[in-house]
């Protein structure tokens, strides 16, 4: 494009702007006066039709009253009608929350009583089995004691001979009767354990 070319391009385009802008001022223009056109027509209408109005205000004043008063019979019948409805609608809702809730409320109540039922006998179980429990490592335990003391008092004398000293004891219980030893005897439990 030449020097020329773009100078023309803008001096057409500045014309158009300023058409436009000259149509757009025309225009708003218009659109102004039509606006007052309107005002005045509506204030004509308006002046013509209070003086109707005052003319006969008395008796439509009257009809509109009596018209007033049957739609407002009419609206507090239909509000005292919905309202009854809706407070129908929610005691129903009600007795049937009540109902459920109490159902539920039983049925969880039933529920807990069983579970409550089960772990106290379970836990009385489970307490029988750990006081049987103790009682055995309660014996283990006594039975060792002497056991141990035999053992301290053999590596004071002689390192070798506690080694040796500990397999009897251990052995003994397996191959003597039951009621050898005192002391042996609960020792074979805790040999087998």
């Amino acid at each position: 494009m030449t020097k020329a070319n773009v100078s023309k391009k803008v001096e057409t385009a500045k014309k158009d702007i300023e058409k436009a802008f000259s149509n757009a001022k025309d225009y708003s223009r218009n659109l102004y006066l039509a606006g007052l056109g309107v005002y005045n027509t509506t204030e004509q209408q308006r002046s013509k039709a209070y003086k109707e109005v005052v003319k006969t205000g008395t008796s439509i004043f009257k009809d509109l009253v009596k018209a007033g008063e049957g739609l407002e019979k009419k609206g507090k019948k239909l509000v005292n009608e919905q309202t009854k409805a809706v407070n129908d609608q929610i005691s129903n809702v009600k007795s049937t929350v009540n109902k459920r809730f109490n159902t539920a409320k039983s049925t969880v109540t039933k529920n807990i009583n069983k579970l409550e039922s089960s772990a106290k006998k379970t836990i009385k179980t489970e307490a029988k089995a750990v006081e049987k429990a103790a009682v055995k490592v309660q014996a283990k335990v006594a039975a060792k004691a002497p056991v141990k003391a035999a053992v301290k008092k053999a590596p004071a004398k002689a390192p070798v001979k506690a080694a040796a000293a500990k397999a009897p004891v251990k052995a003994a219980p397996k191959a003597a009767a039951p009621k050898a030893a005192a002391p042996a005897a609960p020792a074979a439990p805790a040999a087998q354990a």
